[in-house]
């Protein structure tokens, strides 16, 4: 058996390496964190120009940030997709995407304050095509889900 000891100039050098590593993924946090108005920013604009194309007149204003609700059911919500309000209008709007043979296909489910679903509205041609080809059931289960995100948004308990 062989005794392996670390020279302090090993250590020093394992050391500067992994501080090295440590300060790549703290450079990238930071950028992540502060780029993130400058991605809402540009996913809004893309989201409208979509909106825009499909012929559907409503528009994205802002993340939807209500702070009267609690943290645990707005994380509940978050999962299901992204949250936005509408431009001069009470009703919520919910990007999220349906993976279809490996690819997402985004697309967007308006939720009136009543609970009403609209939609969903394809964001794109490969959106649309996947919406044409599965079944109706599968739509139905997306919209449901997604009304129930809307229910636990709305009882701010």
């Amino acid at each position: 058996m062989q005794n392996t000891k670390w020279s302090s100039k090993e250590l020093k050098e394992a050391g500067i390496f992994l501080a090295w590593i440590a300060g790549l993924f703290l450079i990238a946090g930071f950028a992540w964190f502060l780029s993130r108005p400058a991605r809402t920013g540009m996913s809004i604009r893309n989201v409208n120009a979509a909106l825009h194309n499909a012929q559907v007149i409503r528009i994205l204003e802002a993340p939807l940030t209500d702070k009267s609700i609690p943290r645990l059911k707005a994380a509940k919500a978050a999962q299901l997709g992204a949250w936005y309000s509408l431009y001069n209008s009470e009703d919520r709007a919910v990007v999220f995407s349906i993976m279809a043979e490996g690819i997402p296909a985004p697309c967007v489910i308006f939720i009136s304050p009543q609970g009403g679903v609209e939609g969903p509205v394809p964001l794109g041609v490969y959106s649309a095509q996947v919406l044409e080809r599965l079944p109706p059931g599968v739509i139905q289960t997306y919209r449901n889900r997604l009304a129930a995100g809307a229910a636990l948004l709305r009882e701010k308990k």
